[in-house]
């Protein structure tokens, strides 16, 4: 508006000097008039004196044209760079925020897998007790069935040996019996026999002999059945003894496998025990893993905040120059525009624009730098997505609630600072020169 002004203030003082100019031309020409006619000289030189008068005002009224036609190319390229400096801060403000969005993703997610592995932690726990439990448990029926086995083997093979003992004494026994009664029957036969001679050398009848050698034979017969009788029994009793001997053969035998059993199961549990207490390494190596994998990812956070903090500092530091400059620059033009009514201020106009043009390269440079650390911002948050990406994940994380992620931003103190420069009622200084 200024600029606008001082035009129309240039073109009324051009209107107004075109005026003037007629007027004095009329008067020197009554002047010439009413004079002499040896008077012309001076009217060559008033002429002279006007066309001077007149180049003078169009160079002026040029000057000042040009002049204000750059100032308003000058104001021009402000505003652009103002405007450019409202996208980057735009632009900065939208990366803040979806890097907080992110950084709270990333923070629900490493929750829930510090959880994870909490319960993780708590099953293998639970895992160790049980297993504990189930070995002493095993280990305890082992060392009941072997006693129980080992008492069995006991009292068979204690009942075994009275049974023979009881047996082999009844044969004894009945031996001895037999033997007695074998010895009493060959006593009488003795006797007898003693008896027949003495009655063979007494008596000479021979029927009588007869008789009592038919008696004799008699009762060497009954004995001779006697003896096998005797001898059937004997037979019976070693079979009855072998069979009680390999009755303990087979229950030896079953001792033996069920010994080798007791053993194979032994070493089944060992081996058990052994690949669980493998699988409780390995797993306590994963959750290491996914402990290490969470400290990285923090600490990928932190240089993200801290990459983030830096931009903030960057984009405050490069706005504070910008309204420095522009306050700087408003002042140079409204002194311009105090000095603009002469020649001399064309000069300072020019040298006010080679700084504005330098102002400009300046404010170029700092959008360069700017948009470079927010190339460097998005490639952080990238390697972010990678490291999140690269989370492995037992089950799948609750979606975080859409309330978080503003009351995040709200907490963190950078989003705060980058949400306060680009709010609209601080935005970056736009002035209209």
């Amino acid at each position: 508006m200024t600029v606008k002004n001082r035009q129309k203030n240039s073109e009324k003082s051009a209107a107004s000097s075109h005026d003037d100019a007629p007027k004095k031309s009329q008067k020197s020409s009554n002047n010439g008039v009413s004079g002499s006619a040896p008077q012309g000289s001076p009217r060559s030189g008033s002429c002279l004196g006007f066309l001077v008068t007149t180049v003078f005002y169009l160079a002026l009224i040029g000057a000042a044209g040009f002049a204000a036609f750059y100032v308003q190319q000058v104001v021009e390229e402000i505003r652009r760079t103002n405007a450019k400096h409202e996208e980057s801060a735009r632009q900065s403000a939208e990366l803040s925020d979806g890097l907080e969005s992110s950084l709270g993703i990333t923070r629900v997610e490493l929750e829930g897998a510090v959880s994870r592995m909490k319960r993780g932690e708590v099953e293998t726990r639970r895992v160790e007790e049980a297993l504990q439990r189930l070995q002493n448990d095993l280990l305890r029926d082992l060392s009941e069935g072997i006693n129980e086995v080992k008492e069995a083997r006991e009292k068979d093979f204690s009942s075994l040996e009275k049974t023979i003992e009881e047996r082999l004494a009844e044969a004894s026994q009945s031996i001895k019996v037999s033997v007695a009664e074998f010895t009493e029957a060959q006593s009488e036969a003795q006797s007898q026999l003693a008896d027949l001679k003495a009655r063979l050398g007494d008596t000479e009848d021979p029927t009588l002999f007869k008789q009592e050698l038919s008696a004799i034979v008699d009762a060497v017969a009954e004995i001779k059945t006697a003896k096998d009788a005797a001898d059937t029994s004997v037979d019976s009793l070693r079979v009855q003894i072998n069979a009680v001997r390999e009755e303990l053969q087979t229950r030896n035998r079953e001792v033996t496998s069920m010994s080798q059993e007791v053993e194979a199961v032994r070493k089944v549990m060992q081996d058990t025990t052994g690949n669980l207490r493998q699988s409780l390494s390995a797993t306590e190596s994963s959750f290491q893993v996914l402990k290490d994998k969470a400290a990285m990812i923090e600490r990928s956070m932190e240089q993200v905040t801290g990459a983030v903090r830096n931009v903030e500092e960057q984009v405050s530091e490069a706005a504070a120059q910008a309204l420095k400059r522009s306050d700087e620059l408003e002042a140079r033009v409204k002194a311009s525009e105090e000095s603009g009514e002469s020649l001399s201020a064309s000069s300072s106009l020019a040298t006010q624009g080679k700084a504005v043009e330098n102002i400009k390269t300046d404010l170029e440079q700092e959008l360069e730098a700017v948009k470079s650390s927010v190339e460097a911002l998005q490639s952080n948050i990238a390697a972010l997505d990678g490291a999140k990406t690269e989370l492995p994940s037992t089950d799948s994380p609750p979606p975080p609630e859409s309330a978080g992620t503003p009351a995040q931003s709200a907490g963190h103190p950078s989003c705060a600072h980058l949400s306060s420069l680009t709010t609209p009622g601080r935005p970056y200084r736009k002035r209209n020169v």
